[in-house]
């Protein structure tokens, strides 16, 4: 079993690295992101680049895990792949897990990019527990986001409506979110519906502020629902 996790995992990295606009939006365009908001806000206050470089990977972990992970399923369900999936000598969850490592591969580089300008570019230094909270982070993040993704995908999948609904599950969390600055601060309903969404929680513990159960809660939840909604899809073809 770990053979075969190994072999998916490698695979479906070498299939990200094919994809050009994949590849910009989840490595390009952090790190000009980072850039931007590190010399707007970060120059005449030392203490916002730790806070922008976690909302950066945290962002980053939230669109990886939803649009890179999710509509895979729909490109399986349109040229009928889905079917063979079911049919696999070992548990589906197995296949999307190795599809999840292989991002998490790619996130830990695009995470040493974002430490070393961090570094060169803003003389910050990420001390190595930070680092222990950022892989942590991201690794529960991205099974947390991508079985979302999956969920929603399926949700709409019949339909053809699982992009927008992809791109609002998103944008709402972002915006309700402490990535880029604290807007909970300021209305108590965005803070609200952002401590009840996962991604808060996420950069609770990229900036090493504590592990909520809500994140077991989401992940378990998202999960369980995959699984029936994989099994309860009926094909047209």
């Amino acid at each position: 079993m770990i053979k075969i996790l190994g072999q998916s995992t490698y695979y479906q990295f070498l299939m990200f690295l094919r994809i050009k606009q994949a590849v910009f939006f989840s490595l390009i365009f952090p790190l000009f992101l980072f850039l931007v908001f590190g010399s707007l806000w970060g120059t005449d206050n030392p203490d916002y680049i730790p806070f922008i470089l976690s909302g950066i990977i945290g962002m980053t972990i939230a669109s990886d895990g939803l649009f890179a992970i999710g509509p895979v399923v729909k490109e399986y369900y349109a040229s009928g792949l889905i079917k063979y999936l079911r049919k696999l000598p070992f548990n589906i969850l197995w296949h999307f897990t190795g599809l999840i490592l292989s991002r998490i591969i790619s996130l830990v580089f695009i995470i040493s990019l974002l430490c070393l300008l961090a570094r060169f570019i803003f003389d910050y230094t990420v001390t190595s527990a930070q680092v222990v909270n950022l892989v942590l982070g991201t690794f529960i993040g991205l099974f947390l986001f991508s079985f979302m993704g999956l969920v929603v995908t399926f949700s709409g999948i019949k339909h053809n409506t699982s992009t927008g609904l992809i791109n609002l599950v998103y944008f709402v969390m972002l915006f309700t979110s402490k990535a880029f600055y604290t807007i909970g601060d300021y209305n108590s309903i965005i803070n609200l519906i952002g401590n009840i969404l996962p991604l808060n929680a996420i950069l609770n513990i990229l900036r090493g502020e504590g592990f909520h159960a809500s994140i077991l809660a989401w992940l378990l939840f998202s999960m369980a629902i995959f699984y029936y909604l994989f099994n309860r899809i009926k094909f047209s073809r």
